[in-house]
């Protein structure tokens, strides 16, 4: 990408619109990962709420949409846990805080990355951006004598 010179600008401005479309792709992964980060924090925040409830309690869970079903808590000493693959176990609360923040600093790591990739494409495209302006600017020049 450093020497553009000699590189016809048709084939630049593809280029340009190609790392576009992938950034347009990446702002919408990343958009996917930031909700199951926040998810993985909601269901982090909800464990440690049951640090304070006793069996038996009632309380709202949300089941989606702003909406929440009321239920009896009968075990405050074990919750399942999604681990991948559609299989979920049934585990004690402190490995179940285990594998979420572990899932999320995972995310978290991934949404970095992406947004790494979404920064070079971005370079990339203001270098093309840059360099057709300059081109057309000199053109105009040539023109104009």
């Amino acid at each position: 990408m450093a020497d553009m010179n000699g590189q016809d600008p048709r084939v630049l401005l593809n280029q340009h619109r190609e790392f576009q479309r992938r950034a347009e792709m990446m702002q919408q992964q990343m958009g996917m990962v930031q909700l199951s980060v926040e998810d993985c924090s909601r269901a982090l925040n909800i464990i440690e709420e049951l640090n304070n409830v006793s069996m038996g309690s009632e309380m709202m869970f949300p089941i989606g949409s702003g909406s929440f079903v009321y239920a009896n808590i009968s075990h405050t000493d074990k919750v399942v846990v999604d681990i991948g693959a559609g299989v979920s176990v049934e585990t004690p609360i402190a490995d179940a805080k285990d594998i979420l923040q572990r899932r999320k600093g995972r995310l978290a790591a991934a949404l970095e990355n992406m947004n790494n990739t979404l920064l070079q494409l971005g370079q990339q495209m203001q270098t093309i951006e840059s360099f057709l302006s300059r081109q057309q600017q000199a053109q105009g020049k040539v023109g104009s004598q």
